[in-house]
């Protein structure tokens, strides 16, 4: 019953255009699917498969070194382990695993066989010919891989899914609050700080950055402390895999090497920031750099034929199913974040209707602080008030001072008296009477509080509030997370021995650069770095790419977030000067990082050397299996925490 209840029964969620396309049941239909196969294997591996070894690898290799000798003795062979550390060694035999033929390759006499067999005895295996060549094909194809290979492309989709949800999830948890968090943003580092905790609080940078292009636009930010923020996107999206590497907590060398393959990217980040924020502190080189390349762009126009919507790849097919699921009003976190809980007016007052409002709510051109307590400079277009600001009423005491109202007090009229005669403000008002500014038709105050869940299986059938949804996502796809690479992994040690690994190690192991560009495809392709990352960690956890591989990869996947912010720079009908500076912020910030620290060995050695030791420390006896949890709360929570508690403490 409750398996029906969370499916949702008979009922459908409609799709966008109102149909019944029930994107919200095969969602969770391919959540439980991957519970029961999870199971099935785990059940399957522990209890029926007959092992020839039951012997944990990492048991088999306490004295790496002495085990390294012995084979070599047994084998008759050099020790090619000779100089290497433990840890070295063990990655080392991890990897050799993965490349040496598999059991199951098909012999030279199987596939003569096949081919006599199959042709009926007219060709030989030494024939030349396109029907020798297609038999000596199908004689090598593995079908049960083939049908593996299926099944992990099933899987990598259901974790690009598993991670959409598990990003809802954590913006219904905390969306508004990530999204107030911008108001104490007054100095770099309070905006660096922000910056990491709206990014772990929603799991994704490209949410962050929306956020910032957003309060850019609409003058509630500087460029100067966006460019800060996005430093601290860069460092709060590397968490998604780090929380993956956990995943790996039951055996201790995977989770060593995946750790330290997660890690890498939170290091780097961390040293291009320690590297840029105090030079940017100091002069605001990307702002200025960014303004010069942009400074004459203009808005996209849909009048005059511009196409003014956003380029994605295979979001458009993830989607879907996530918002069937449960749909998050971005438009709620966008006013919260814009300080619009006040009131938000829609109706469409003229500029000299604003400046007349202005000459009786400000002191001066640039200072209306009287005018409301909640008043920044931010509020106003030139020396008026932006007419979105606009109140519902004012009203001057007897001293002279004009106060606004966004809500009419209790017992007041706010709409007999109207401020404009003819479409012009006033010139005077008469002590204690309520003029009314904006229609009440057209003053929203009620935004701010409205849900952040709009749709999907959550609101619709399962009724639940923002929170319940919030936490019973954030719960289903942390399991769905572990039960889909726990999937992942067991299937690619059929899958990627043998040929399959080799193929794949030549391809990481061809250049650094080319793996950069390896990265930034694919990051660009599901336009999402955390995904790239989170899908490469398990591969380098269980061995198949070593450390030095996956830097470059995670580099290029750095990069190729940044497309994301570009992309969204490109349609944007307002302040296009200032989403433009946003996003190739994004984009020099971590191009020239690279640059900075990749090249020369003595720097590139740094992230390597300090990642190694934060995978290191996971196999102490003492703290090791609490050690990546203790650091992601220390690093992504508590640090930027504190910071951001004072800044508040500060400002208030």
């Amino acid at each position: 019953m409750a398996l029906r209840n969370l499916l949702g029964a008979s009922h459908h969620d409609p799709g966008n255009d109102g149909t019944d396309e029930g994107e919200g049941e095969a969602g969770m239909t391919m959540l439980c699917l991957i519970y029961f196969i999870a199971l099935f294997i785990f059940v399957y591996d522990r209890f029926i498969k007959k092992k020839e070894d039951k012997k944990d690898f990492s048991e088999e290799l306490v004295d790496a070194k002495a085990f390294a000798a012995a084979n070599a003795e047994a084998d008759g062979s050099k020790n090619v382990y000779e100089g290497m550390t433990d840890d070295e060694i063990r990655d080392k035999i991890a990897q050799d695993k993965w490349l040496k033929p598999s059991a199951d390759e098909k012999s030279p006499e199987y596939r003569a066989k096949f081919i006599r067999t199959a042709s009926f005895g007219k060709l030989s295996i030494d024939d030349k010919s396109a029907a020798r060549d297609f038999l000596h094909f199908l004689a090598g194809v593995n079908w049960f891989k083939v049908f593996l290979v299926v099944f992990i492309i099933y899987c990598i989709w259901t974790f690009l899914l598993v991670l959409n949800i598990m990003g809802t999830g954590f913006k219904l948890l905390g969306g508004k609050s990530s999204a107030k968090m911008f108001d104490v943003v007054d100095n770099p580092i309070s905006a660096l700080m922000v910056g990491i905790l709206a990014t772990v609080l929603v799991q994704s940078s490209s949410t962050t950055t929306s956020i910032i292009v957003s309060l850019v636009g609409a003058n509630e930010l500087s460029v100067k402390y966006a460019v800060f923020m996005i430093m601290g996107a860069n460092i709060g999206t590397s968490v998604t895999n780090t929380i993956v590497a956990m995943g790996h907590f039951n055996n201790p060398e995977e989770l060593r090497r995946g750790f330290s393959a997660a890690t890498v990217h939170d290091v780097f980040n961390m040293i291009a920031v320690a590297i840029w924020l105090p030079i940017n502190w100091i002069y605001p080189v990307f702002k200025e750099m960014t303004y010069e390349m942009v400074k004459d762009i203009d808005a996209c126009d849909d009048s005059d034929g511009d196409d003014c919507s956003k380029t994605e790849f295979l979001k458009p097919y993830v989607s879907p199913y996530t918002k069937g699921i449960a749909a998050y009003d971005k438009k709620v976190a966008d006013f919260v974040s814009q300080n619009y809980c006040n009131g938000y007016c829609s109706e469409s007052l003229t500029s000299t209707q604003m400046k007349a409002v202005s000459g009786f709510a400000c002191t001066s051109t640039s200072d209306c602080s009287n005018f409301h307590a909640d008043w920044k400079a931010s509020w106003m277009d030139g020396s008026n008030l932006l007419k979105k600001r606009a109140p519902l009423a004012i009203m001057q005491d007897a001293s002279g001072k004009t106060t606004s109202y966004y809500d009419c007090p209790t017992g007041a009229d706010c709409t007999t008296t109207s401020f404009f005669q003819s479409g012009v403000g006033r010139t005077s008002l008469t002590a204690g009477t309520y003029y009314n500014v904006c229609k009440s038709s057209k003053m929203s105050t009620t935004k701010c509080d409205a849900r952040l869940l709009k749709g999907g299986l959550a609101y619709d059938t399962w009724d639940m509030s923002d929170r319940e949804a919030g936490t019973t996502l954030t719960i289903l796809s942390l399991a769905a997370l572990c039960a889909t690479l726990f999937c992942i992994v067991y299937v690619l040690q059929i899958v990627f021995k043998g040929p399959a690994a080799r193929m794949l190690k030549k391809a990481v192991g061809y250049h650094p650069f080319l793996n950069m560009v390896i990265g930034c495809g694919i990051t660009i392709l599901v336009q999402s770095s955390s995904i790239t990352t989170s899908t490469l960690t398990p591969i380098a956890a269980v061995g198949l790419i070593t450390l030095e591989e996956m830097f470059p990869l995670t580099l290029g996947a750095n990069v190729g977030t940044t497309l994301t912010g570009i992309m969204a720079a490109t349609v944007v009908t307002s302040n296009p000067v200032e989403a433009w500076q946003v996003a190739l912020t994004h984009f020099f910030f971590n191009v020239f990082s690279i640059i900075l620290i990749y090249p020369l060995p003595v720097t590139r050695a740094i992230p390597l050397a300090a990642s190694r030791w934060l995978g290191k420390m996971t196999a102490n006896e003492t703290y090791g299996k609490i050690f990546p949890l203790v650091y992601t709360g220390v690093v992504f929570m508590a640090i930027p925490g504190a910071a951001y508690g004072i800044a508040v403490a500060a400002s208030s």
